[in-house]
């Protein structure tokens, strides 16, 4: 065992109680929600959020100037479509991204919970 196993050792035996805590039980949806927002990569949730936002308000203003075209003129509604088409996948395929953002914290969660189980059989076994 090396000086470094040492100190991973002394520092979960003082903080064991906590990070089982923390790492102990299932997050509900909200919690999941809440902990995207206080990642390392906030900023970039945040900007997802006001973009999805952005795509959605100009879905339906899409949707509206489609059925207020005329409907001789199917240049104007196949653009209103195709705008309105847009604008929806986008707005799907930020919230792909999103949750399967999401999934990764929840997996790295999972992670962690395994490594500090490994890490208390291994002091216990130690012992």
């Amino acid at each position: 065992m090396n000086d470094l196993d040492k100190k991973i050792r002394e520092a979960l035996s003082a903080q064991d109680a906590e990070l089982f805590e923390e790492f102990g039980g299932e997050q509900g949806l909200m919690e999941m929600v809440g902990d995207t927002f206080r990642g390392q990569r906030r900023w970039l949730v945040i900007l997802v959020f006001i973009y999805s936002i952005v795509f959605f308000v100009l879905a339906i203003i899409t949707a509206v100037q489609f059925f207020k075209a005329d409907p001789e003129n199917t240049r104007d509604l196949i653009m209103w479509a195709m705008g309105f088409l847009f604008c929806n996948i986008a707005v799907a395929m930020l919230k792909m991204w999103y949750f399967m953002e999401m999934n990764k914290n929840s997996v790295t969660r999972e992670v962690k919970r395994v490594e500090l189980q490994i890490a208390r059989l291994a002091k216990r076994l130690s012992e």
